[in-house]
């Protein structure tokens, strides 16, 4: 679903920032993804979260969106 979003962006001349997934890489999320599981997938960062969920037995949704958060904060500009 991502990737669709990413692809009418560009249909469209939408100019935004996209973390998922850019033409030619999988993007900054993916690229924090690895760092933060120890391990690099070809097969992307949905497959890999899916794996790392069952692993800990949480829905593969619930992770993504924890993950995601995660990531915002990191990446979130220091507030002062």
């Amino acid at each position: 679903m991502l990737i669709g979003y990413r692809a009418a962006m560009a249909v469209h001349g939408v100019e935004e920032d996209f973390d998922f997934w850019s033409p030619g890489t999988q993007g900054p999320f993916a690229d924090w993804l690895w760092q933060r599981i120890g391990r690099h997938s070809s097969l992307g960062w949905a497959v890999e979260i899916e794996r790392e969920a069952q692993e800990v037995g949480v829905p593969a949704v619930e992770l993504f969106f924890s993950l995601l958060d995660e990531y915002r904060r990191e990446r979130r500009p220091p507030e002062g």
